[in-house]
Order: C-alpha cells, then structure tokens, then sequence
C-alpha cells in the first residue's frame, strides 16, 4: 500500500470513525436520555457535523438524529449559537418552525477539530499493518452500511 493510499485510507477510518459514536449508542447499545452521561462539547461537534452535512435542520430533526431530547437540544444549539458556531432561521414555508444552520467560524471550527481528531486516530492506528488496515477499513464499510439501515439513518 503506498503511502498516499495508506493516508487516504486511515482519514477514512479516522471520518468513520467519528462518525459512528452517536448512532452506536442510540442505535446498537439503545442508551436512554436519562442513563448516558453525555459530553456536551463532543455533542456539539456532532450538531456542528451534522449541520455541515446535512444542511439546515431544525431542532426536533437534530434531537432524532442524535437521540437526544428536545431541551438538550435547545441547550446545545444555544450554546453553539452563543460561541457564534450556529444560527438560527425561520424555515420559509413554517413560520412555527426555526432551523439551526451552521456558520462559517463553526465550519472553520468543527474542520480544525476534525483534523485534530484524525490525526489522532491516526497516531493510534499507526501500529497496525497495512493488511489490518485494510481489514478495519472494510469492516467500518460494512458497519457504515447496516447501521444506515437501522431505522433508515434517521
């Protein structure tokens, strides 16, 4: 595996990764609002990634996807919208609904911490050999594709 390959194949991982944690414990391990101590700095990076990814959505869609309740979410969103990370916008067709949508220092700032990140789970795979590399990165493949298919991603 050359180099690039290998590097291309570890940010993969690495994205994956950072992907999976919060759909794994609402998804495989079910944890209740109630029972998981939840870091509220890691749940905004997940807020800010998502909004980066999926665009605008409004409150009660990032709490579904997160599996988090509506007043950690307001929570959240306050919070990110304080360090001038989000905002907020009324949806175009539903005055009722506000959507949270992500700034420029908030996408400068969930990049900067991802690339922290992946350069971490970088360093901690580096002991692996390549073929272990590849075999993790086809297992995260397949567990990307069952956990998309659980609850169809929602």
């Amino acid at each position: 595996m050359s180099g690039q390959v290998l590097d291309d194949k570890l940010n993969t991982i690495a994205d994956n990764i950072l992907l999976f944690f919060p759909f794994f414990y609402r998804k495989i391990l079910r944890v209740s609002h109630a029972r998981s101590r939840v870091n509220p700095i890691n749940m905004q990076f997940h807020v800010l990634s998502m909004l980066m990814t999926q665009g605008i959505l409004p409150t009660s869609a990032i709490g579904r996807r997160l599996g988090i309740s509506k007043p950690n979410v307001t929570s959240l969103v306050d919070r990110l919208i304080d360090q001038g990370y989000a905002e907020r916008r009324p949806d175009i067709s539903d005055r009722r609904v506000i959507n949270i949508v992500v700034t420029e220092k908030g996408k400068r700032f969930i990049l900067n911490r991802k690339r922290q990140a992946r350069g971490s789970i970088k360093r901690n795979l580096s002991v692996l050999q390549p073929a272990e590399i590849e075999n993790l990165s086809l297992a995260l493949e397949t567990f990307s594709n069952i956990i998309s298919k659980i609850g169809n991603g929602k």
